[in-house]
């Protein structure tokens, strides 16, 4: 069985949601395009499906069509911009809650392993997408799960947004994925960016939930 989040669909080969104005925009931000940090790319994306903001709001010249909107990138890509060595995932509940509390709640949970499948299946069911963290000793990686397939009534894969992917295009609406241990700690993330890590032994870290408000 497959369950992706039903805001998301392909429109013309691209990936899109209902932004804030209620039309279908483009999901997908590769990283670079607007800062340095794979958390910062999964924090928008997911804005973007619980149609929070402004798809155009995420265009590096974007003159903001609202206070809060606006405050929110103040905070992320001014204040605490090029985040060239990432953020915690209590950095950037703190930031959330600074910049786009009026709009949003983030919820940062401290799970690990099969108790951070729980609550990302668990989500994913209600349609809210959660931004998670792998690591292993030499690797630690944020990306937006917003699906997962699973075998008996057992997840076995967490379907992602990489922002550290490949541009997704074509009839996927995801582009990387963490093939899951039942209940063993390493489980493999691949991804669809060939250049390394492009598949590794990780462990499911902290995640965070946003709800709007």
């Amino acid at each position: 069985m497959r369950k992706v989040v039903s805001q998301l669909k392909m429109q013309d080969r691209e990936l899109v949601c209902k932004d804030r104005s209620g039309k279908y925009r483009p999901v997908f931000k590769k990283q670079g395009s607007l800062d340095g940090a794979c958390a910062t790319y999964s924090v928008i994306m997911d804005l973007l499906i619980l149609g929070a903001i402004y798809e155009a709001d995420t265009r590096i010249y974007a003159e903001h069509k609202s206070r809060t909107t606006k405050k929110l990138f103040k905070v992320f890509c001014n204040d605490y911009g090029m985040h060239r060595e990432g953020q915690t995932f209590f950095k950037i509940t703190r930031m959330l809650n600074e910049s786009f509390s009026n709009v949003i709640y983030p919820e940062h949970r401290l799970t690990k392993n099969w108790a951070s499948v729980e609550c990302i299946v668990e989500s994913i069911q209600n349609n809210t997408p959660v931004i998670i963290s792998v690591q292993n000793s030499s690797f630690a990686h944020a990306m937006l799960a917003i699906g997962y397939e699973s075998a008996n009534g057992v997840p076995n894969k967490i379907l992602c947004l990489d922002p550290d992917g490949d541009y997704i295009h074509g009839k996927k609406r995801w582009n990387a994925e963490i093939v899951l241990c039942e209940g063993k700690t390493t489980t493999t993330y691949r991804s669809s960016n060939e250049g390394l890590p492009y598949e590794c032994k990780v462990q499911l870290d902290d995640i965070i939930i946003l709800t709007k408000n």
